[in-house]
């Protein structure tokens, strides 16, 4: 067995060949080495066509060369980059080959980290392989993979990190499915994919995320514009409102690099029937991408509805059943930061339809919006008109309404009670018609 000292001797000389990994396997096993250090003035080089077998954890502060073809197996816990260490691939600059392929093997029965300290824009591996059931960990930095990102087994896990796949409009991810993806955590903010774009108009480029290991929710994009990077994150609720019933209950949140007024986008979501509430489950065919927006009163735009498709195909293997997929294209006028979801609220237009139904009231006795009027078509229109708290409790009702709710209730436990500003579902029926839902925010 050599000791750890003859190992660090090793690791430390100027440029060393991992074939050693393979022509000697009690380097790479010796139980007593806990930990390999890569120093940093160390240079360590993964031939052509060679496997490498690396059995303890990784300190890698120097440069470690992978060729084309070669193909590292590391089997320990943490492989930990620290700040100024390199991975470069076979060519000149070290950026604009192919490189070896890093596989993070589950083999052991252990889940992994990458640990990416002081992590650096393109000085990350390479290739990566997940190849673990029990799923490989990005933490304390961004994670930076130059060329593919490949799944076999298990998920690739954001610890409120980014991973960065690609550069210059290039980059790859495979195997992807809904058993294998990127896992960016519930929350609004937090880690994202982040992809590069030459902003010619081409084929879709996939997002692969999900909230939870067990919620695949991914993404595509087809981008035209100035080249840059787009990041994408997924979170369990809707962004700045409540969950109501006519969403689904995500957001994709979407981050680019650079303004560019006249760029725009194509932007596809995969949702599961399981995020959705119980009213887009009953209107599915009437579903859109919606956009949010802080100067709307509802908060999100309402559109025309898109084509709902499904089985969901955004995957590398075979479809997603139960998951549903909606385009909206030609997004314009994009923010840094931009927030969508899915709805199905609509606004119902017929012969029984009031000219005008507000969104919103705000009773504070200035006299601008202090009571909800609705203009009739006709004079002669008798309107019944109905309030609903968010748990659907009637708080409020008129049979002929008059223009008359100022934000007070009138019905069981709310009669004469001022209402608590927020969310509220409205019914409205004209001349006995069947009724118009929506909702209004009471804000004072």
């Amino acid at each position: 067995m050599i000791s750890k000292t003859a190992i660090n001797k090793l690791v430390h000389s100027r440029k060393v060949w991992l074939v050693l990994f393979v022509t000697l396997p009690c380097l790479a096993k010796a139980q007593a080495v806990n930990e390999v250090h890569i120093f940093r003035d160390a240079s360590i080089y993964a031939h052509p066509n060679s496997s490498t077998n690396i059995f303890s954890n990784v300190s890698q502060g120097g440069t470690f060369v992978s060729y084309d073809t070669a193909l590292i197996h590391f089997f320990a816990q943490i492989w930990q980059n620290q700040p100024g260490s390199r991975l470069p691939d076979e060519s000149p600059r070290g950026i604009d080959g192919i490189g070896g392929i890093f596989r993070f093997s589950g083999q052991f029965f252990n889940p992994q980290q990458i640990v990416s300290a002081g992590s650096q824009p393109y000085n990350g591996f390479p290739n990566v392989r997940i190849d673990n059931p029990l799923n490989v960990t990005a933490t304390t930095g961004n994670l930076h993979i130059n060329n593919n990102l490949d799944f076999v087994n298990g998920n690739l896990i954001l610890d409120d990190v980014d991973v960065t796949v690609g550069r210059n409009g290039g980059g790859t991810i495979t195997g992807f499915s809904d058993r294998r993806f990127i896992v960016t955590g519930t929350g609004i903010t937090g880690g994202s994919l982040m992809r590069s774009f030459s902003g010619a108009a081409n084929t879709a480029t996939a997002y692969p995320v999900g909230t939870t290991l067990t919620s695949y929710t991914p993404a595509s994009v087809i981008y035209r514009g100035i080249p840059q990077n787009i990041k994408i994150r997924v979170a369990d609720e809707v962004y700045n409102k409540t969950n109501f019933p006519e969403y689904v209950y995500k957001t994709w949140i979407v981050e680019r690099d650079f303004p560019d007024a006249s760029g725009s986008l194509d932007l596809t979501l995969q949702h599961n029937s399981a995020d959705e509430g119980v009213e887009y489950f009953r209107n599915r065919n009437d579903a859109y991408v919606s956009r949010y927006d802080a100067n709307l009163t509802g908060l999100y735009d309402i559109v025309a509805p898109h084509a709902t498709v499904t089985p969901g195909t955004i995957s590398s293997g075979a479809a997603v059943f139960d998951s549903y997929m909606n385009t909206r294209l030609n997004i314009g006028a994009l923010k840094a930061t931009e927030y969508f979801t899915k709805s199905v609220i609509k606004k119902q237009v017929d012969e029984n339809t009031p000219v005008n139904m507000p969104d919103a009231i705000s009773p504070n006795g200035d006299g601008l919006n202090d009571r909800y009027e609705i203009v009739k078509r006709l004079p002669t229109d008798r309107v019944r008109f109905e309030v609903y708290s968010r748990n659907q409790v009637l708080v409020y009702q008129h049979l002929d309404y008059d223009n008359s709710f100022d934000g007070n209730g009138n019905q069981g436990g709310f009669m004469g009670d001022v209402l608590p500003d927020g969310i509220y579902y409205y019914l409205i029926s004209v001349n006995g018609a069947k009724g118009i839902p929506g909702y209004l925010i009471i804000n004072r």
